[in-house]
């Protein structure tokens, strides 16, 4: 038995099966049957509809990096098609799988010159050679019954790699009535990965076991075991394994500033943040390790890349689920374990012996890279009346962020500033995009954070990111979210403005802005945003603290365009 209905209703039904409820998109003439087809499923499904399409991607990313599940990206042709590349391109990067279904003009007018046509007929750009190499599946689905074996296969390869997974489907393809499908559709999965061999990991243990034997690692000294944790281990949910080896090891754990919330930052083990946004700190206790482990990281540039010619002389353990570190070929002293991280981590664990002692009292600098936050308002600056500088005010939203939130944060100075200063909420995530680095990421992740989880979540924003894409704020208004939108105003492109003062002569700028009142213009453009401004600690903290009323927050501060962020290669260079 089977039924028989447009491609569109298998498409739906597929996604059903799959447990994949959320599409978010902006609607349009050539994925208008998709939407009609959701409308009529019904719930649990339902579409999210952004205001561009490079939103509507983010929200897909967010949605996932704070529940794990992954989404769907639905996309007209044409220049909806075109709005996706940036964000399809940062799933890629930044290994967030995700189904886009994207639609194309009827495959019957191909070559004629259709409004939008993609197909590279006719001198026509090719849009599956262009998806081909920002997806890690792509295809073109030109017949409707192909759409079942296509399908599955983009869905396995996105849980697999992981990232985004492409499907081309013309309109005229969408309409077809399809023939008869299975009454159930088979669930997909990612391919399991075997545990490494059982000598491999003994001689991790030993190595591991030896490298603990030298001390150090908690009371501050040369010696001991440190670990270095990335998104990986966020990815196979991971964080109790990740916990359990460090006490295991006595070992000290450093995050990626994309995977700040991968281990607690107020633990007395936890160095502080990798990178650029991070302290020497972390630099000095790699170099005196005798053995580092690198969990879930490939270390690339932005989260830990200086330390790889530090590692050439240290015997490494990596557990990376199948993505090695980026080091060298020829490193001496590289063990990789590749089956699943959350299990590898685990067997590492319960094969070590515990610690002949006790572990000691938190290693010096531990905490690095992430200041407590002030008991009071009054604590966060030396007057709580005072202007605002960015330092205070993040010490201010530290304090007030619940345990359980989503922190969401921008990239530019405001990022590097967030990463370095603010800690990851215990029970809640820390979001921050440094694949492609995409300014405006954080308002579609933050929304798609807050619609995965329901969890109260905080998006911190500067004010460059916030005219890219900080409309948004509309559709988390329409869709009544608990967000909080953090605007840090210093009228200018403020990266681009310090990298202007750092590296060239600093006598001209491009990047810098006239006054804007960002709080007062949200406030009478959206009737659904509570919006202000705050121009002190006390003022930012009472708005902070004010509870939602089923709206969306936004508060704007001012700062200075001219305060150089806790970025290393600044600091190198001034």
């Amino acid at each position: 038995m089977g039924h028989s209905s447009r491609t569109v209703d298998y498409v739906v039904g597929f996604l059903r099966e799959q447990g994949l409820h959320d599409v978010f998109g902006v609607d349009g003439a050539n994925i208008e049957d998709l939407y009609d087809a959701v409308a009529l499923a019904g719930a649990p499904l339902r579409a999210l509809v952004a205001k561009h399409e490079f939103s509507a991607a983010t929200m897909a990313d967010g949605y996932h990096r704070a529940s794990g599940r992954p989404a769907v990206v639905a996309a007209t042709s044409g220049a909806g098609a075109m709005n996706l590349v940036p964000g399809l391109a940062e799933l890629r990067a930044s290994q967030v799988p995700a189904l886009a279904l994207i639609g194309q003009p009827p495959a019957a007018l191909d070559g004629t010159g259709t409004f939008q046509e993609t197909s590279g007929l006719a001198g026509t750009m090719d849009a599956e050679r262009l998806f081909a190499e920002i997806g890690v599946f792509c295809a073109r689905v030109t017949e409707p019954d192909r759409i079942v074996e296509a399908l599955p296969r983009a869905l396995e390869a996105a849980l697999a790699a992981p990232g985004p997974a492409i499907l081309l489907l013309p309109k005229d393809v969408q309409q077809s009535v399809l023939g008869t499908w299975p009454e159930r559709i088979a669930r997909v999965g990612a391919p399991l990965r075997p545990l490494s061999a059982e000598p491999l990991r003994a001689e991790a243990v030993t190595v591991l076991t030896a490298a603990r034997a030298a001390g150090g690692s908690v009371a501050g000294g040369p010696g001991g075991v440190v670990v270095l944790a990335g998104p990986g281990v966020i990815r196979a949910d991971a964080r109790a394994e990740l916990a359990a080896l460090s006490e295991a090891l006595d070992a000290v754990v450093a995050v990626a500033p994309d995977a700040k919330d991968v281990f607690d930052n107020t633990h007395p083990r936890c160095l502080g943040v990798l990178g650029p946004s991070g302290t020497p700190e972390t630099d000095r206790r790699v170099a005196e390790a005798s053995a580092v482990v690198v969990a879930g990281h490939r270390l690339p540039q932005m989260a830990g890349g200086a330390l790889r010619e530090q590692l050439k002389g240290v015997p490494v353990i990596s557990v990376d689920g199948g993505e090695p570190p980026l080091l060298p070929a020829d490193h001496p002293a590289l063990i990789r374990l590749t089956g699943p991280v959350a299990a590898e981590l685990d067997a590492l664990a319960r094969a070590l012996e515990p610690p002949a002692t006790a572990p000691g009292a938190a290693p010096a600098g531990a905490g690095a890279g992430q200041r407590p936050a002030p008991a009071t308002a009054a604590e966060a600056g030396s007057d709580p009346a005072a202007a605002l500088d960015l330092p205070t005010a993040l010490d201010v939203l530290a304090r007030r962020l619940p345990e359980d939130a989503n922190l969401v944060v921008d990239a530019g100075n405001t990022g590097a500033t967030t990463v370095h200063r603010v800690p990851a909420p215990r029970r809640g995530r820390f979001i921050t995009a440094l694949g492609m680095g995409g300014m405006g990421h954080s308002f579609g992740a933050g929304i798609g954070a807050a619609l995965a989880t329901g969890a109260p979540t905080y998006v911190v924003a500067g004010d460059g990111a916030f005219y890219m894409h900080g409309m948004e704020i509309h559709t988390a208004a329409e869709l009544g979210l608990p967000v909080t939108f953090l605007i840090v105003n210093n009228n200018a492109h403020a990266m681009c403005h310090t990298r202007e003062q750092v590296f060239f002569t600093g006598d001209y700028t491009f990047n810098l802005f006239r006054p804007a009142h960002i709080g007062a213009g949200v406030a009478a453009l959206f009737p659904g945003v509570r919006a202000h401004h705050a121009t002190d600690a006390a003022e930012l903290d009472r708005a902070l603290a004010a509870p939602h009323d089923g709206r969306p927050v936004l508060i704007s501060i001012d700062v200075d365009p001219h305060q150089v962020p806790p970025f290393r290669p600044f600091h190198t260079n001034r």
